[in-house]
C-alpha cells in the first residue's frame, strides 16, 4: 500500500502541473535558397529569460488548475563546435485550493555544425506538492536534431529515477523519449509540434504521461521579445494490481521571451540555448 500510494502522489502532483506550459528553448542550423548551411559564430554567448501562464480548459472533473511559469537558458560556444547550454526553472501551480512549487535544471553538452547537434543531458527535477513529501526526479540521456532552411526537427530520449522523500522504498524508473519540429514561416516567425512521453514503473505499477503540445512564436522586428501562445494536451494513465485509471487535460498557454545574443528569432535558435529541459510533466 505504501508504495502504491506514492503514484498516486505522482498522479495528482502531475495533474496539477499538467497546466503549466513546457517552454521549450531552440536548436541551430542553415539557410539559403538550396538550403545550404549559414555559417555558425563561435566564442559567443546566447540565451533567454521567459514568463509564461497556462490554465486547464478541460480537466478531469472539471477540476480549476492553472500555473505560472519562470524560466532562463543560456548556452555557451566553446569554438570547435562545442557548446555547453544549461537550464533553470520554477513553477508555481495551483489545483483547486492546492498550491505546488517546483524547480528544474538541467545541464547540456554537445558538438553542433551547420546541419545537425547531438550531444548529452543531465537533468534534476524537484516537486513539493504541499503534503509534506517532495518528489525528486532525476534523468541523463542523449538529444540530437537537424537543421535545414525553414525547419529544424529535434529529439531525445532519456532514463533516469524519481523517488518519493521520506519514502525508502518509493523508487521508480523513468524512461523518456521526446520528438519535434519547429517550422520557420520568416525569420521572426515559428510554429512549433512537440510530443514527449515518460513512463515510470515500480514493481507491477506503471505511471505513463503523454504529452503533445502546439506552439506558435512571433519575435518583434524592433526589441529582443518574443510572444507566444499555444495549446497542450495531456493524458495520464496508472495502471497495475489488476486495475489502471486514466484522464485527459487539455490546457491553453502564453507568455513573453526575452532574448540576448541574437537578432532574429531563427538566430536565437540555431546560435543559442538548441534544447529543451525534459522535465517530468508540467
Amino acid at each position: 500500500m505504501v508504495r502504491a500510494s506514492g503514484f498516486v502522489i505522482f498522479l495528482l502532483s502531475s495533474v496539477q502541473l499538467a497546466v503549466a506550459a513546457d517552454i521549450d528553448g531552440p536548436l541551430v542550423g542553415p539557410q539559403d535558397a538550396y538550403e545550404v548551411p549559414v555559417e555558425q559564430a563561435s566564442g559567443g554567448i546566447a540565451g533567454y529569460i521567459e514568463g509564461s501562464y497556462g490554465a486547464g480548459i478541460d480537466t478531469p472533473g472539471d477540476i480549476d488548475t492553472d500555473a505560472w511559469d519562470l524560466r532562463g537558458a543560456v548556452n555557451f560556444d566553446a569554438g570547435a563546435g562545442m557548446n555547453l547550454q544549461v537550464d533553470l526553472g520554477y513553477t508555481r501551480a495551483s489545483y483547486e485550493d492546492a498550491d505546488t512549487n517546483s524547480y528544474d535544471g538541467a545541464l547540456h553538452g554537445y558538438y553542433r555544425n551547420d546541419l545537425y547537434a547531438a550531444g548529452v543531458f543531465a537533468q534534476a527535477a524537484r516537486l513539493d506538492p504541499g503534503i509534506g513529501v517532495d518528489l525528486n526526479d532525476y534523468m541523463g540521456g542523449i538529444e540530437a536534431a537537424y537543421f535545414l532552411d525553414t525547419w529544424t526537427v529535434h529529439g531525445a530520449v532519456g532514463f533516469g529515477q524519481a523517488s518519493v522523500s521520506d519514502f525508502d522504498d518509493i523508487d521508480a524508473n523513468h524512461y523518456m523519449g521526446a520528438l519535434g519540429v519547429r517550422i520557420y514561416a520568416t525569420d521572426n516567425l515559428r510554429f512549433d509540434i512537440d510530443g514527449k512521453l515518460d513512463r515510470l514503473t515500480e514493481d507491477n505499477l506503471d505511471y505513463d504521461l503523454r504529452t503533445l503540445k502546439l506552439t506558435a512564436n512571433y519575435r518583434l522586428e524592433t526589441f529582443p521579445v518574443t510572444l507566444f501562445a499555444g495549446y497542450k494536451y495531456t493524458n495520464e494513465e496508472l495502471s497495475g494490481l489488476s486495475a489502471s485509471v486514466s484522464g485527459d487535460t487539455s490546457t491553453i498557454f502564453g507568455g513573453l521571451r526575452f532574448s540576448y545574443g541574437s537578432t532574429t528569432l531563427r538566430q536565437e535558435e540555431r546560435l543559442g540555448p538548441v534544447w529543451s529541459n525534459n522535465r517530468l510533466s508540467f
